[in-house]
């Protein structure tokens, strides 16, 4: 009894540091996700939902995949906020935002009685300063609830195969994980149906061995069964959209190649960094990491990284649209990405070990994963304000000398009157934009504030600049309740939003900038419109022959 006491207070005191690694790392996780979130603007594919509910109702969001994807569940949900006049940024932004924190937790929970608690607190840090995976908890895209549902999935299914089909409630977690996954992006089925694949290839194999064929039938009843409950829940989420959008969906296949470029720059992104010798010692890492998971998880060690091959393989063949581009390529295999940084993290926890005490090793695991952080993206990504985290500058590729947004550039001259707001503290100023389009080849906000450092929000020109496609949506929808996009109508109505300035801009702005690349839709006229704005707020308080600023404050 004095021994098993010893021994347990003597495990206590070599997981402390771990334990406050972890908590640490959690704390670190919540920052880079929540951080400035209420500010960001909406960017690129976050509108692809947005256009669909405003023209369809929940039967039409269910039964269609459209011709610009959007995530079905996560669209019916904002078409419920919508009707109920309460669709926003924050309502958006919310569950992918909930499914970010939840990954820090559920993935380490679901593995400790398996993994080393080194391992587990290594993994909670890895997965809390991916930039990946930090990107997707603040985007409203489906993401980041594929990277929860992936771990969710492979785990229960790893829990209810070696229990030998018991445990009820895992089958249940793996059906709903992989079906809710599969809903809500198609290809993540390639990825979170492998493991069941797994099992029945090695069920059908012990089926032919006399040895061991009593205990195969019954596991390749139960897989079987397990299929069939998967087979029927996916028929009844995918099934209609897939029948009333086929010709859209197979027109994407077959479109775009995965090169071997896009493939390492793909690896890259997948492990948040810019360079490849990082990228070498990460893949090195990841294979000792690979052999120590094997040793206290055999089967979820091989079930995760045949379905990484495999998976990625099938995507590649696949040749679905825009898939040479390493952001494309890398979301499609968000379910596995978290168990690619399990593996660096078991490796790190096997190089730095050999240190015996327990407060260096883990001090090393974290210096060694700030090493990483400063050889990524995300000291770029947060300075004040920067409301354009999504934006592609940030996001098309983590190496600047292969990013078109960076090497591309030609800002062209800078307004006399951003110049001016640089001046002014950070964040005292807030200007409404119009027109604008908010994608990223369009949107030259990244760059200008980092010039004047101030708040920006966008308007709406239809109809005070004449009807026409130039906005994100119709000025007429009546459920929307955006706090960084409104109504150049209503300012002329006396609305201000609480900004200081309205700055018209007079002519279109373009990445690659020329006519090789134009703007994708007619562009107002914008004298006239400006005459309106004139009419109704005064004379201009600045201009030049980029923009036109009104005052809708008194100047400070």
């Amino acid at each position: 009894m004095r021994r098993d006491v010893l021994t347990s207070r003597a495990r206590s005191r070599a997981a402390w540091p771990w334990w406050l690694l972890g908590i640490a790392a959690l704390a670190v996780g919540v920052f880079l996700r929540a951080w400035q979130l209420r500010s960001q603007m909406l960017l690129d594919d976050e509108w692809h939902a947005v256009r669909m509910l405003i023209r369809a109702d929940m039967d039409g969001i269910a039964d269609h995949f459209g011709l610009a994807d959007y995530c079905i569940p996560l669209t019916l949900y904002y078409r419920w906020l919508y009707e109920h006049a309460a669709l926003s940024e924050w309502a958006m932004h919310l569950p992918l935002l909930v499914a970010g924190i939840a990954l820090l937790v559920v993935a380490p929970w679901l593995l400790r009685r398996s993994l080393p608690i080194a391992t587990n607190a290594t993994w909670v840090a890895l997965l809390a300063v991916s930039p990946l995976l930090v990107y997707f908890s603040r985007t409203a895209r489906p993401y980041a609830l594929l990277a929860l549902c992936g771990v969710i999935a492979f785990v229960a299914f790893r829990h209810w195969y070696e229990r030998r089909g018991r445990g009820v409630g895992w089958a249940v977690a793996y059906v709903v994980a992989t079906c809710f996954a599969g809903w809500a992006h198609l290809l993540s089925l390639v990825f979170t149906l492998w493991p069941l694949a797994c099992a029945g290839v090695l069920a059908l194999v012990a089926c032919v061995s006399p040895r061991t064929r009593a205990d195969a039938w019954p596991m390749l009843r139960r897989l079987l069964l397990l299929g069939v409950v998967v087979a029927g829940v996916l028929v009844c989420l995918i099934a209609p959209p897939l029948i009333n959008d086929w010709g859209a969906m197979a027109g994407k296949a077959g479109a775009d190649s995965v090169s071997w470029t896009s493939l390492y720059q793909t690896l890259l992104m997948q492990f948040g960094i810019a360079d490849a010798w990082t990228l070498a010692a990460l893949l090195a890492l990841g294979a000792i990491g690979v052999a120590r998971v094997w040793r206290d998880e055999r089967f979820l060690a091989g079930s995760v990284l045949s379905a990484t091959i495999v998976g990625m393989a099938v995507i590649a063949l696949a040749r679905p649209a825009w898939v040479q581009h390493a952001l494309v390529y890398a979301r499609y295999a968000t379910p596995v990405l978290p168990f690619l940084l399990l593996f660096v993290a078991a490796g790190i926890v096997a190089v730095v070990e050999r240190v015996r005490v327990q407060a260096a090793t883990a001090s090393l695991c974290a210096l060694a994963i700030g090493l990483l952080v400063m050889r990524g993206p995300l000291p770029s990504w947060f300075y004040a304000p920067n409301q354009f985290m999504g934006h592609a500058l940030f996001q098309f590729d983590y190496d600047a000398r292969t990013n078109p947004y960076v090497t591309q550039l030609e800002l062209g001259p800078v307004s006399p009157f951003f110049a001016e707001l640089e001046k002014k503290p950070p964040g005292s100023v807030t200007l409404i934009e119009t027109p604008t389009r908010a994608q990223s080849n369009f949107v030259p906000d990244p760059w200008l504030q980092r010039i004047h450092r101030q708040n920006v929000k966008f308007a709406l020109a239809a109809p005070v600049c004449g009807v026409g496609d130039w906005d994100e949506f119709p000025y007429t929808a009546t459920g929307t309740r955006f706090a960084r996009i409104g109504k150049l109508g209503d300012i002329l109505d006396g609305a201000t939003w609480g900004a200081d300035y309205l700055v018209l801009r007079m002519h279109p702005w373009t990445l690659p900038p020329g006519k090789d690349f134009p703007w994708p839709v007619a562009w107002p006229d914008m004298a006239a419109c400006e005459a309106k704005v004139e009419a109704k707020l005064g004379a201009p308080f600045y201009r030049d022959d980029a923009i036109t600023v009104f005052a809708l404050k008194p100047a400070r």
